[in-house]
């Protein structure tokens, strides 16, 4: 029997149903802007009901078929379009390793033998490589994230009783460590070395020794860096707001932030105002052409690419003699930083844009190598006084 009810202006239907296990379950729907609609679903449920055709599963659907829709449903038009390829990256997987493979006869075996062929990576990858029998292609990384990105769409295919259970459960993920999290970020006494150097000679013919700065003062990633505006910074209360970022893949442009969580406002430094006042003061004096208001645009009109910040990182790495680091690792350098000073990890995590807590302590749990050698010295102080 179907229940129909009005709440909050819009009416809602909710069916229940035996499945062919004898199992009871319930189907819901809300938001009809009319009754006759509301009735009208729930009159077609109950036909299912009375041909049995409810609560059985869609034996003919393929995985790559319902992963498809699911893409289209949830993901096309709701997240970046960089995430949205990353999306159909495992789809392109699920075509090519479980080809003509139905939803209904996914395993927990079936999946891990999917897992691990990603992982061991094909026979051109190997050879490319030239890898050992034993050694991964991809990255534990890599794993991870295909993984979840179809666990995703299995568990909501659980939740609509396309299938019984969730064969992503418990799947033993494998990969290659990947680059060690101490080449990923500088120590303290590189990260001054990089400070200063950027921070003197400002000037509009290379804003990426600005971006530079002003990344490894904030924790910006290098997108929310090159979608700043000049209103975005607080002068007075000495802050800066990340609302946006920006589009270098599909069109100079602005876009959303990575996550809502992104959304943040980052306290910053009298010496990151000070440089950026006078980077201000340039654009101004030259009257750049700079219509959207950006902070970073240069002589030429444009906003570095991360390709150009990488490459000024690179000749910092030769003439300062500190370790090899991408744009990305300023952020890493920022909050390994802060936690070497003590900040706590939950503070940082909001600096950061990141939706709790637990995110950061898993990517930052490595110490800064000052912080190491101090703990180091204060053990065997400890140890050595027991005895």
């Amino acid at each position: 029997m179907a229940s129909i009810n009005k709440k909050n202006g819009k009416w809602q239907v909710r069916v229940s149903y035996y499945d062919e296990f004898g199992k009871r379950h319930f189907k819901n729907k809300n938001g009809f802007a009319r009754k006759k609609a509301a009735e009208q679903w729930a009159t077609e449920l109950e036909q299912s009901k009375f041909d049995k055709s409810i609560g059985k599963l869609d034996t003919t659907i393929t995985f790559s078929a319902y992963y498809l829709q699911w893409l289209e449903t949830y993901k096309v038009d709701k997240v970046a379009r960089i995430t949205e390829n990353e999306y159909r990256y495992a789809l392109h997987q699920i075509e090519q390793l479980l080809p003509n493979v139905k939803l209904s006869e996914m395993t927990r075996i079936r999946y891990q033998k999917f897992i691990d062929t990603f992982t061991h990576g094909n026979t051109k990858q190997r050879a490319k490589r030239q890898l050992n029998a034993n050694e991964p292609y991809h990255s534990k990384a890599s794993v991870q994230k295909l993984h979840g990105h179809i666990h995703a769409a299995v568990l909501d295919a659980v939740a609509d009783e396309l299938i019984h259970s969730d064969f992503c459960f418990h799947a033993v993920l494998g990969g290659h460590q990947g680059k060690s999290a101490q080449l990923k970020f500088l120590d303290a006494a590189d990260m001054h070395k990089l400070a200063n150097e950027v921070n003197k000679n400002i000037k509009l013919t290379s804003t990426s020794k600005s971006m530079i700065y002003t990344g490894l003062l904030t924790g910006m990633r290098v997108a929310e860096v090159s979608a700043l505006t000049w209103s975005d910074i607080n002068w007075i209360k000495k802050a800066i707001r990340v609302n946006k970022s920006w589009d270098y893949v599909y069109g100079q442009k602005f876009k959303r932030t990575k996550t809502e969580s992104s959304i943040r406002t980052i306290t910053v430094t009298d010496e990151l105002l000070n440089h950026l006042k006078q980077l201000h003061a340039l654009q101004v004096s030259a009257e750049l052409n700079n219509p959207d208001h950006l902070v970073f645009l240069n002589s030429r009109g444009r906003i570095p690419t991360p390709g150009a910040c990488d490459i000024l990182l690179k000749k910092y790495h030769e003439s300062l003699g500190i370790k090899r680091i991408s744009f990305h690792g300023l952020r890493h350098t920022h909050a390994s930083y802060l936690l070497y000073k003590g900040v706590k990890m939950e503070y940082i995590s909001k600096r950061l844009g990141h939706k709790n807590s637990s995110i950061t302590r898993n990517v930052y749990a490595h110490l800064m190598q000052e912080d190491q050698k101090q703990e180091d010295t204060r053990t065997i102080n400890a140890l050595t006084n027991l005895g």
